[in-house]
């Protein structure tokens, strides 16, 4: 038996290209429009979210969501998540009991200074967890982190409850002349 060769294959033209047009101007607006645009005048009620193993009914009266501050549904362990403050809040403070860190005796015998900053939360009890340390140099970042971990607080309060919140700290280590 002898092999055959293949057949040809079939060449296809490639689809034309479609024509390009530039998009038109985008023009600024000469004036605030009073009137609403018509797609506003639509109201659209999305549907309500069920929580998993929930019935799909809802409660007359009832908030989607829920209400109160979420203390105990939190993710893992029944922790409430950290937010970030809202203006109308009341900020976690330190109680005067913190101590400063400890300068670096190598850096103060260089005459070194420094300034770290870090990225934390104050939880609801006060402790300072979860420091990431977001600009500063060792050894003052060792050192800020050792003494900001054990900082306390008066906690956040949002709405008239404590609250765990994001905080930013500034560490500077500064030489006195």
């Amino acid at each position: 038996v002898t092999p055959r060769a293949a057949p040809p294959a079939l060449a296809k033209a490639p689809p034309p290209a479609a024509p390009v047009t530039a998009p038109a101007p985008l023009k600024a607006p000469d004036a605030v429009p009073l009137d609403k645009p018509p797609e506003a005048e639509k109201e659209i009620v999305a549907a309500a979210p069920m929580a998993v193993g929930g019935t799909g009914t809802l409660v007359p009266g009832g908030v989607v969501g829920g209400v109160g501050s979420g203390e105990g549904m939190a993710i893992g362990g029944g922790r409430a998540q950290p937010i970030n403050l809202p203006e109308s809040a009341t900020p976690p403070e330190p109680l005067s009991a913190n101590l400063l860190p400890e300068y670096p005796s190598d850096a103060r015998s260089k005459g070194q200074e420094g300034l770290v900053i870090l990225k934390g939360v104050v939880e609801v009890d006060g402790r300072v967890t979860g420091l990431k340390v977001m600009r500063g140099d060792e050894p003052f970042a060792s050192a800020a982190l050792a003494a900001v971990r054990t900082w306390r607080f008066r906690p956040a309060v949002v709405s008239g409850q404590p609250t765990a919140v994001f905080r930013i700290f500034k560490v500077p280590f500064r030489l006195k002349s």
